[in-house]
């Protein structure tokens, strides 16, 4: 592959061929370097205790730590992660649950809706490491540090 994109997430990859966003191994597309796992993993696994879980902005490189059980995603400044440039977001437009040993995300009835790795999100559903999540025209990656 060695393209300077992760397949995954299309993150950087460094000179080792490392994903520096999700971590995944180009020439080993089915290990991930950081986060214990990748493409085929198991919901909830690897997603271990001491490790923090991240939503990364691949616009901005912001990263926003999930230290909430339930971390609301939105334009409106009072979120736990406001995304106030993106007016394609509504104010209140998602959340983040940590539960059942995971992290799942769940729209809230917002305009255009959320997308979890290019499929609209019509119910709560779990999420893992490297996984995309769209709103309006914003691309958070989930990761696991």
């Amino acid at each position: 592959m060695d393209s300077g994109l992760c397949s995954r997430c299309g993150g950087n990859l460094t000179s080792n061929g490392v994903c520096t966003v999700c971590g995944q191994d180009s020439h080993n597309p089915g290990a991930s370097a950081q986060m214990g796992g990748g493409q085929g993993m198991h919901p909830g696994q690897g997603q271990a205790a001491n490790k923090r879980a991240i939503l990364f902005n691949r616009l901005t490189n912001q990263r926003f730590s999930l230290v909430q059980s339930v971390s609301k995603i939105g334009r409106d400044q009072t979120n736990h992660i406001p995304l106030t440039n993106d007016h394609y977001i509504s104010r209140n437009h998602a959340w983040v649950l940590q539960m059942q040993g995971g992290y799942w995300i769940e729209d809230l009835g917002s305009t255009n809706g959320t997308m979890l790795n290019g499929e609209l999100l019509r119910e709560r559903q779990q999420i893992n490491a490297g996984d995309l999540l769209t709103l309006g025209k914003t691309e958070l990656v989930f990761l696991m540090e």
